[in-house]
């Protein structure tokens, strides 16, 4: 007696799913023609392509549909969708981003994550060229980073934040992957590691425990580094592991950060406010006057209207020594009554205010969903 061979035991099967990926690529296509619609209807209204809160909720929705042990994971079906979400939200409309380049560094990966590879990029040399590219309207968002959970805020964010009429629409949670990577992936070789000072300083005890003696120099970004790793096998650079795949370089080592819990919060930028979603916090930035007790009387409207603060941080102010800007995130949207009311009260305790915008933190613990907003 004969044993069926492997095509007639794997035939039918193998068929049924043909049928379900006919099934899935029509659904698909019907899904991005939708989109396409819906896409000529917002340019016609002058409503704005991307509505992040709109997809966040897309992807909530779909996440509590899955079945516990039956097919795939929530984590998987928000991957499969934010990816779904994605290529027919470029299908409306290319989305062009700004961010800190080159290509490779943190700010990219971000950026990234945020939008998908489809979207189409422009590298900033610096951050203040980042925002000039978004407020002039060459790109629709602008993404710059805000703070890290163990190097802390970053000052020349908050001095733009000051500087510019771009809101806030999101905030994105990137964990910190740091790795070594040279042209030729010998460590025996390397004489000099050089990044960004954040990553080095973020990778203190890995160096001193596994590269003793080796030099560190900081460079501009870690794309920069980079570059000095392709051209010197002396070399090595410490950045995220994209860089690889964008530079041509080995792996050496990976997970070098001190903190494996370190994060960097990255700002979404654009020309539009967000819509009220129920569930969002509020960045605004505030002059005290300056005299004895002008904080405590600045923030106290907040608490007297039972409106929580997330965070706050000051920041010197240049043209007027000794004196500061405080950076203030309270839960909640502006245009909220009670929320309204209170930055009002602040308003008229202090020297000057300006709201940044209001968002809806990121969602944990599907990191996936992180990276859809």
């Amino acid at each position: 007696m004969t044993s069926p061979d492997q095509n007639e035991i794997l035939t039918p099967m193998r068929n049924q799913i043909d049928a379900l990926d006919w099934q899935i690529l029509e659904l698909v296509q019907k899904r991005a023609q939708t989109a396409i619609e819906l896409g000529q209807l917002k340019k016609k209204n002058s409503l704005p392509i991307m509505d992040l809160a709109r997809e966040r909720t897309v992807l909530t929705r779909l996440t509590q549909k899955v079945t516990p042990g039956y097919g795939l994971g929530q984590e998987a079906v928000a991957a499969v969708f934010t990816e779904i979400i994605k290529a027919c939200r470029e299908a409306q409309a290319p989305i062009k981003v700004a961010y800190l380049g080159p290509a490779g560094t943190f700010s990219h990966a971000a950026a990234l994550e945020q939008f998908g590879r489809l979207a189409h990029f422009i590298a900033g040399d610096d951050l203040a060229q980042v925002f000039k590219t978004a407020e002039s309207g060459e790109a629709d968002f602008a993404l710059a980073p805000f703070e890290n959970t163990t190097e802390g805020i970053v000052g020349q964010t908050l001095d733009l934040l000051t500087e510019t009429n771009l809101k806030v629409q999101a905030t994105l949670n990137l964990r910190v992957n740091l790795a070594l990577m040279s042209a030729h992936g010998d460590i025996a070789r390397l004489k000099v590691i050089t990044s960004h000072p954040q990553a080095l300083a973020q990778c203190r005890n890995w160096l001193a425990l596994n590269m003793p003696g080796v030099e560190l120099r900081p460079t501009v970004s870690t794309a920069a580094g980079a570059t000095l790793a392709i051209n010197d096998d002396s070399y090595a650079v410490i950045g995220h592991p994209a860089l690889a795949s964008f530079y041509k370089l080995n792996v050496m080592s990976g997970s070098l950060e001190d903190f494996q819990h370190n994060q960097t919060c990255f700002l979404i930028l654009s020309r539009d406010d967000s819509p009220v979603t129920g569930h969002d916090r509020t960045l605004l930035w505030f002059a005290a006057p300056h005299n004895s007790g002008s904080l405590y009387k600045c923030l106290q409207p907040l608490a007297d209207a039972g409106v929580n603060l997330t965070r706050l941080h000051s920041r010197p102010n240049p043209k007027s020594p000794w004196e500061y800007k405080f950076f203030l995130e309270l839960e909640g949207h502006f245009k909220e009554e009670k929320v309204a009311t209170a930055i009002k009260s602040l308003a008229a305790e202090s020297e000057k205010l300006a709201i940044l915008g209001s968002y809806e933190p990121p969602l944990e613990p599907i990191k996936s969903l992180a990276r859809a907003q």
